[in-house]
């Protein structure tokens, strides 16, 4: 059977947007055909339609027949709402631009969370060592990057379904006093403390600078990437106190989740931000906040954790969504 015609897939992210054109041998067929891939910085560009110029440099279009647009936030009609894009998104102008009338905007969480499905054992790191096989239920999957990506796998009578959710943009619950304290300091700041005030690369700074107000010391870093990379070599002892908190309030947050949902198929761990801080997420007392939720520890050390390092998934899952749940051909 001759491979289906590509789609254009899309995963805009915060920071940064990857491209890809992706096909299948047949209907049916896994994994799929990644065959062109490239990541671009969204600062670098006035916006969507310009990267698709440049990503489609030396593309013959006649035989796209689709393009799935994931991206943070959501879609009303033609329009993305999104508090951390740079520029505007507009299905409108994606269909203007590439000719054609089979365009759809999804979640990029909920892209990421169909792409679970595509996932081998490789693409993934074990952090809960204590958990028995997956059982038939929900997949939950969350993620740190410009903001806190959310999303949850269900598997429905024809088949799986992805939900859009906002669970970084619900209340903070702090658990410690100094999470208290944090809360208190973001409260002041901003009124409505969500949660990715603290699980989001402008979270980790905030955390930084909070326990810097806290301790009365002066703050000598100024980005997120600079406080990462001073835990991870151990150069500065605030730097390394800021990420581990950052990371048992992420561990919190995921048992939350985990437990919203009924997880027992799985919770993925995605995003920007984890694979770069892998082993210190690993060291970390992440799993010791996933599973401290008092009567309701047992039901979470079943759950399998997995910290997914693969690049690609979004668009892979943007591809699959569409051809699952929209084509025809």
């Amino acid at each position: 059977m001759a491979e289906t015609a590509p789609v254009i897939a899309a995963d805009i992210g915060g920071t940064h947007s990857r491209l890809s054109l992706i096909s299948r041998a047949d209907r049916t067929a896994q994994p799929l055909n990644v065959r062109k891939y490239h990541k671009f910085k969204n600062a670098d560009y006035g916006g969507l339609i310009e990267i698709l110029d440049e990503f489609l440099t030396g593309v013959d279009c006649k035989n796209i027949r689709a393009a799935a647009i994931a991206s943070a936030g959501y879609f009303i009609g033609d329009d993305l709402v999104a508090a951390n894009l740079p520029w505007r998104v507009s299905l409108a102008d994606i269909r203007a631009r590439l000719g054609l009338n089979a365009i759809c905007g999804i979640n990029d969480f909920v892209a990421v969370a169909y792409g679970t499905l595509y996932l081998n054992p490789a693409d993934v790191v074990v952090l809960n060592r204590r958990a028995v096989r997956p059982e038939q239920g929900a997949v939950a999957v969350l993620g740190p990057g410009t903001g806190l990506g959310a999303s949850v796998l269900l598997q429905g009578a024809s088949g799986p379904v992805a939900l859009n959710t906002e669970a970084g943009q619900s209340g903070l619950s702090p658990e410690t006093d100094l999470e208290l304290e944090i809360f208190k300091l973001l409260r002041a700041q901003h009124g409505f403390v969500p949660v990715e005030k603290v699980l989001s690369g402008p979270g980790l700074l905030n955390i930084y600078n909070a326990l810097a107000t806290i301790n009365d010391r002066a703050t000598t870093l100024s980005s997120p990437e600079a406080i990462s990379e001073a835990a991870l070599d151990k150069s500065d002892a605030a730097a390394a106190e800021a990420l581990s908190l950052f990371c048992e309030m992420l561990g919190s947050a995921a048992g939350n989740f985990a437990l919203s949902y009924g997880a027992r198929g799985g919770m993925y761990l995605a995003g920007g931000i984890l694979p770069k801080i892998r082993d210190f997420l690993i060291e970390s007392r992440f799993m010791d906040r996933f599973t401290a939720k008092g009567d309701m520890r047992p039901f979470l050390e079943a759950i399998p954790v997995n910290l997914i390092e693969h690049g690609q998934l979004g668009v892979i899952g943007a591809a699959g969504w569409y051809m699952d749940s929209l084509s025809s051909n």
